[in-house]
């Protein structure tokens, strides 16, 4: 044990280098990475955690969140917070009882007058064992550690979601106190890959999409036109992880290596207990992601691949823990709640994972640009209801519909004001035959076009996808 301490307390002074040295901002990997793609990119995710909470960050992997911390660790040195009060430990592989043994009996810089700790503890997700429990005990029983400020971050939604559970009165009192960092979306994508000018900072709220106010801003955009269908078509093949947004920004091909960072996210760690092939996995994700714009047959597409209706399930759990798959479930008939036993819509969280398999081999079939578009404002309505509603954090507030004609609307949802929406993709008239669907629907609808905008009917309205999603996403 006293090894282990040592061995600790020595790993702390590597990975906390602002103890030490006022400018290690300058020499730290991961900052000078995230400076060396060109963008200058916050996501803000950690804005105003209050001093004695306890913070849950979640996302997918390779999506930033120790840079977040980092960069929050510079906002706290700046705002006078002395640097040995604020400690991070990247714990990815850890088991449990490390972390009572780092923070009972691990030696520590003292803090000035006994103020309390900033700890920053990345990936705890991936510690091994109960270590929901431990940090429990501690909240409860060390007294240093109960004042202290709090933030675990992790990609597996289960965990965490458990945690939640297990720390359930230990957190504080304030709000927001789960944290989720996704993919860049659309808003900030044209900031900062768009020319200038760039389109007015403007926006429209979800329930007021189909309002007299939504139409002034919708052609309030419309000299922006050519630029946001350029930038949307960029966006669709480019995504919104930071490295790739920085190679769209630099006008250069997707990173060689980011698709094969992201299969080792898929294969290494989402299906780490898989006993599937790498071979099958990459069929799998290339025949889940050709139906995402229908609802998901777990045996047909285990019967397209070779493995059976279980295992195809159990995979797409796995992707949904990693963050990298979301589910738009069936609205009930008369409810806003899932039907019972329909199947669900399955999306991937980003451009870059619905196209991975063909990244990876230019011979697997890519996504149609049709279905990443629906893909793409679903993510932005997401988003969007997150950010105005916080305590929302399942995926029950967005709905695909099925009318008596059985034909598909995409997104409804309570948060959407009566709004039902249907993403075409489209740029001719035929739009109006499209926009049938959701015209026979008791909601009032809006048909997400390429570049046709037209809100001159009473009935479904044409909106392009680059304007609907800038005015929505962030």
């Amino acid at each position: 044990m006293a090894t282990k301490i040592g061995q600790l307390a020595q790993e702390l002074t590597r990975t906390n280098p602002w103890w030490r040295d006022r400018t290690w901002q300058e020499r730290d990997l991961d900052l000078l990475e995230a400076r060396a793609g060109g963008l200058t990119y916050r996501s803000g995710v950690l804005a105003g955690v209050e001093p004695g909470c306890l913070y849950l960050l979640r996302g997918p992997r390779r999506v930033g969140k120790t840079v977040a911390v980092k960069q929050q660790i510079e906002d706290l040195l700046t705002a006078g917070i002395p640097p040995t009060c604020i400690v991070r430990v990247a714990a990815d592989g850890w088991e449990a009882k490390d972390l009572r043994t780092l923070l009972q009996n691990t030696a520590l810089p003292p803090t000035p007058g006994g103020q309390a700790r900033y700890w920053f503890i990345d990936e705890v997700s991936a510690v091994v064992g109960p270590w929901d429990q431990q940090l429990k005990w501690l909240r409860d029983n060390d007294t240093e550690f109960r004042a202290a400020t709090v933030v675990l971050t992790g990609s597996n939604a289960t965990a965490l979601t458990e945690a939640a559970g297990a720390l359930a009165g230990r957190r504080g009192s304030a709000s927001h106190l789960d944290r989720t960092l996704l993919p860049i979306g659309f808003r900030t994508f044209v900031r900062l890959v768009g020319r200038v000018p760039a389109p007015p900072d403007v926006a429209v709220s979800p329930p007021e999409l189909r309002t007299a106010a939504a139409r002034t801003t919708y052609f309030a955009l419309l000299p922006w036109l050519d630029q946001l269908v350029e930038l949307w078509d960029t966006y669709l093949m480019y995504g919104g992880f930071p490295r790739s947004v920085a190679a769209a920004a630099a006008g250069a091909p997707i990173p060689a290596g980011l698709a094969d960072d992201l299969f080792t996210v898929v294969s290494a760690d989402a299906f780490k207990t898989s006993r599937m092939s790498a071979l099958t996995e990459m069929a799998f994700l290339e025949r889940l992601w050709a139906s995402m714009a229908s609802p998901a047959n777990f045996s047909n597409i285990g019967q397209d691949i070779g493995v059976s209706q279980d295992t195809v399930a159990r995979h797409v759990a796995h992707l949904r823990d990693a963050f990298l798959l979301w589910h738009c479930p069936r609205r009930a008939e008369r409810h806003w709640l899932p039907r019972p036993r329909a199947q669900e819509k399955l999306y991937a969280v980003d451009p870059l994972i619905a196209r991975l398999a063909h990244l990876r081999n230019e011979r697997r079939a890519d996504v149609d640009p049709t279905v990443l578009t629906e893909m793409r404002i679903g993510m932005a309505l997401r988003r969007r209801v997150l950010a105005d509603r916080p305590a929302v954090g399942n995926d029950e507030f967005l709905f695909h519909v099925r009318t008596p004609a059985r034909k598909e609307i995409d997104f409804v949802s309570e948060a959407l004001g009566g709004v039902a929406i249907k993403g075409k993709y489209g740029e001719d008239g035929n739009w109006r035959g499209e926009a049938a669907t959701v015209n026979a629907s008791e909601w009032d609808g809006i048909l997400v076009t390429r570049n046709v905008l037209d809100t001159g009917s009473d009935r479904a309205w044409a909106v392009p996808a680059g304007i609907l999603c800038y005015l929505l996403d962030s």
